[in-house]
Order: C-alpha cells, then sequence, then structure tokens
C-alpha cells in the first residue's frame, strides 16, 4: 500500500502535536529536489511550524548521521527560533530597527539571527567557540599566532589548540551523547572548575577533585551561598592566590574562615595540614587541565613547547602559569578582561557560512573541470546565504577545504587548498610528491 506524502502529512497535522518536522531521504545528498518538494508539501498544511530537511542541514552521505543531525536541528529550532525573534524584537525597541542580531556558531564564525533560527544546530557549541575566538584576536596582535588555550569556568575546563591564528575545526559536534554533524571548534573539555569539588573517598582514603561541582549555588564555601563542602575556589582562598581582602566585582566578599573550615575536611580525612590539603586540591586541578591539553597537542602530534598559553574564563588565570609549567608553554598570556573573554570573541569574528558536497569516488578519477564546475555552485550557495543577510559579495572571503581519506577506511582527513592551487597543481593533494 502506498502512502502520499500529503497523507502522512495531515495525519501527522492532525494529531495536533508536531512542533516541528524533520524530511530526511536516503539520497537526498546526491540529490535534494525530493526533500524540497516534500518540504513544499508539507509547508501548505504546516503552516506555522518549522521544516528541516537534511539537504539544506547536512548534504552529506552517511544517512544515520544526517538524520540525527536534522532531527537535532528540528528539536531545538522552535525554542532558539522564538528566542532569537524575542531578542531582536528587544534589540529594535531599544536600539532602533536597522540593528542587525549575529550569533555565534560552534565553529567560531558568526551566523545571522534568520540563518541561526534556521540552523540552530550550527550553535550547540558556541560558548567555548566565543572563547578561542577572542584569544585568536588578542594573541594575534601580541604578536603570538601559535596558542594554547585554557578556559576554566566554574564547573569545567575548555581547551583548544590554535596554529597559525586558525583554531582546529572538527566536522562534527559532539554534546553529551549526542554527536550532529555539525562543525565546530576542537574543544576538549574536562570537570575541573572553580567549583569542582574536593573530596577523599573512605575506603581508597586518595584526594580527588570533581568533575561533581558546587555550581553557582550552593557554590564555594567561600562565596556564603550555602556551600560547605571544599572546592578549587576554597584551595585557592586558603593559599591566598583569591585574596579575600578584596570584593570581586568590586561588590562580592570572599570569607576566608569558611574556605579554611571547608579545606580542613579534607586535611582531617587525609591526616595532612591545611596548606597541604590546599595545595594537594590545587595540584590535582592542574593535572586534570594538563591532560586535555595534552589530548589537543602531543596526541595530534604538537610539541606545547611551540606554543604560548593564554589562560581565560573566571579561573584560568589563577591557574595558567601552573599549566606553563607542566606544559612548558612559553610565555604565558593573560587578556585583559579574561572573564569576558567570550564575549570579546563574539565582537572580533565574522559572518560565516558554507556549503558541501559528498564525493564517492577516487581521488585520481576526479577530473579538474568537474571539480572546479562544482566548486563554483557551492561558492554560490554559500554566498547567497550572505547575500540574504545583505552582505555584498565584494566583501566575501572564500576558503576551500577537502575530507579525504583512503580507499576502505572511515576516517577523513580535512586539507586546505586553495583556487590558485586547484587551477595551477591540480585537484589531488593526495596525488602531489611530498
Amino acid at each position: 500500500m502506498k502512502i502520499s506524502c500529503v497523507q502522512i502529512c495531515r495525519t501527522l497535522h492532525a494529531t495536533g502535536e508536531v512542533e516541528a518536522l524533520t524530511i530526511c531521504f536516503i539520497n537526498a545528498y546526491i540529490n535534494g529536489a525530493n526533500e524540497q518538494r516534500a518540504s513544499e508539501i508539507a509547508a501548505e498544511i504546516f503552516t506555522d511550524t518549522p521544516i528541516s530537511i537534511s539537504s539544506d542541514v547536512v548534504p552529506e552521505m552517511q544517512e544515520y548521521e544526517r538524520t540525527e543531525t536534522t532531527v537535532v536541528n528540528s528539536y531545538v529550532r522552535p525554542e532558539v527560533a522564538s528566542y532569537v525573534s524575542n531578542l531582536q524584537a528587544a534589540l529594535d525597541e531599544k536600539m532602533g530597527p536597522d540593528t542587525q542580531l549575529s550569533i555565534l556558531r560552534s565553529d567560531g564564525g558568526l551566523a545571522s539571527a534568520r540563518a541561526s533560527a534556521e540552523s540552530p544546530v550550527n550553535m550547540l557549541m558556541s560558548g567555548p567557540a566565543g572563547g578561542v575566538s577572542g584569544a585568536i584576536y588578542f594573541c594575534s596582535r601580541a604578536g603570538y599566532d601559535n596558542i594554547l588555550t585554557c578556559d576554566m569556568g566554574g564547573t569545567s575546563t575548555d581547551v583548544a589548540l590554535i596554529q597559525n591564528s586558525r583554531a582546529r575545526v572538527r566536522r562534527e559536534t559532539i554534546v553529551a551523547d549526542v554527536r550532529v554533524r555539525a562543525p565546530s571548534v576542537d574543544v576538549r573539555t574536562v570537570g575541573a572548575g572553580g567549583g569542582s569539588i574536593a573530596f577523599v573517598p573512605e575506603l581508597t582514603k586518595a584526594l580527588r577533585v570533581g568533575p561533581e561541582s558546587a555550581g553557582a549555588v550552593p557554590g564555594p564555601a567561600c562565596y556564603m551561598k550555602g556551600g560547605v563542602q571544599p572546592t578549587v575556589c576554597d584551595a585557592n582562598v586558603v593559599l591566598g592566590y583569591l585574596p579575600s581582602d578584596v570584593q570581586l566585582g568590586g561588590k562580592m566578599e570572599i570569607n576566608r574562615e569558611a574556605s579554611v573550615a571547608a579545606v580542613q575536611s579534607v586535611a582531617d580525612a587525609m591526616g595532612i595540614d591545611l596548606m597541604a590539603a590546599a595545595e594537594g586540591i590545587v595540584k590535582i586541578a592542574n593535572e586534570s587541565m594538563f591532560g586535555a591539553l595534552r589530548l589537543v597537542s602531543v596526541e595530534q602530534g604538537y610539541d606545547p613547547r611551540d606554543f604560548a598559553l593564554v589562560g581565560f574564563g573566571g579561573a584560568g588565570p589563577l591557574h595558567a602559569n601552573a599549566l606553563g609549567v607542566l606544559t612548558d608553554a612559553w610565555p604565558v598570556i593573560i587578556p585583559p578582561g579574561p572573564g569576558v573573554l567570550c564575549a570579546y570573541g563574539d565582537a572580533t569574528t565574522q559572518v560565516q557560512d558554507e556549503a558541501a558536497r559528498t564525493y564517492l569516488t577516487m581521488a585520481g578519477d576526479l577530473s579538474d573541470e568537474n571539480l572546479t564546475a562544482d566548486l563554483m555552485e557551492l561558492q554560490v550557495r554559500a554566498g547567497d546565504a550572505l547575500l540574504k543577510d545583505n552582505i555584498p559579495a565584494s566583501e566575501h572571503e572564500i576558503s576551500y577545504q577537502a575530507d579525504l581519506r583512503y580507499a576502505g577506511q572511515a576516517f577523513q582527513i580535512t586539507i586546505d587548498f586553495t583556487e590558485a592551487e586547484l587551477n595551477g597543481e591540480g585537484c589531488c593533494p593526495v596525488n602531489r610528491p611530498v
């Protein structure tokens, strides 16, 4: 029995429970015309429901990953679209109708309000990406193009590697147990933050720090918001790294006695003195962050000694020098306003968009003429997205990447190339002499 697209849409619409609709056909990465037509039919029935189609969201092979990515996009789209619309309306009211809202993408570029509402899957890791963009902005102006970033907040620390003022970008985004095919800055996260709780298990009597966090409420003991468990922040207060004779932000007082009482519980459990316990807490947190830095440097074939290290976030500057010693990175850089560097990144990066196409062929069988024609088509598609946001073609900058893999392998290597290289040397970097 055949069921038409119209019948399916009417049946779903009759339930009155559809908040967003996802359309994904198995071969749409080759030709998205059928998906587009299905979307047009659905739009006539679901007049006020956002519709996401896989050939727009991620026109790439592997139907499971493509479907998952499109479903995630649909899942968050109603809430994000409402938020973006309300935010734009508030900006228009306060700053005038000519105000243009841009939101950071996971890959470190900006997206317009329109693009953000249509493809929110590209913004899942926008927070960490902002810090990386801000670090690039400040460090490049200080003359350092190769840096390791350490963004330490209250619950976790994000680290990344930047080479030649460009962050490494993965072709996927991972949030909890969800893995979607959307580009994101290659940021690794560990559960070591200012609010990470230190404890001593009864069985081993070995000091542990994190990943459980005291959060903002009840928070570290020294904040006097109800927290009584010892945290990394409290250890820093005990050691004097975070002075208790100043007010945070000019208003918030630090209670050293509360930190001493909290850290003393660790000291008593281990049979050591107060300062040794506080130092142990800080050292374990540092080792955890050091391990994350090794993931983005040593395990990727990079020597940390060839990079500067920049510490930011609410707690990053407190630990940056110790991490510089552990990694041998030099110099250690603390940017101005380290607690708001992510916001600096939002303000200093550029609007961008991308278009992709999948080839199932050997590189040697792909002609330069066909590839050039397809690249021009992709360039037009990506450029049209910027033109919709009133960015003239004269201001567009174009870059190309190819995800290549050897026959029989499932993992890709991303290769950057230019139009000049393509025209002058051929389309196949893997066939060029080394």
